[in-house]
């Protein structure tokens, strides 16, 4: 069972998009965005490798995987040993090469 690790810059974003639809839309919407965003990255400590390779992080020191939500999320996260590491939670109607400078 992997270990789940929550890089500072993905709880800053998950934080920004629960931020966003409190302010913006409603109470109920945020928490149940919320909610289905940390079950999908609950499922990774039993099946941590299940999300597709991401193609625009493919030069990088670790094979980054992504797990769409919503058709609107994706959580991007690598595994090393017994640990999988959210690396960020991204928008996916935002330009593909942000996703490049929100990954460290």
């Amino acid at each position: 069972m992997a270990k789940i690790i929550w890089h500072d810059s993905a709880r800053e974003q998950l934080a920004d998009i629960f931020a966003y639809y409190i302010d913006n839309v409603s109470q109920k919407v945020a928490y149940s965005i919320l909610h289905d965003l940390l079950s999908v990255v609950e499922t990774l400590e039993k099946t941590p490798r299940k999300g597709a390779r991401e193609k625009l992080l493919q030069k990088r020191k670790y094979e980054y995987r992504h797990l769409v939500v919503r058709r609107t999320y994706k959580i991007i996260y690598f595994v090393d040993n017994d640990e999988c590491h959210i690396a960020a939670i991204w928008d996916t109607r935002q330009k593909p090469l942000t996703l490049i400078a929100k990954v460290s």
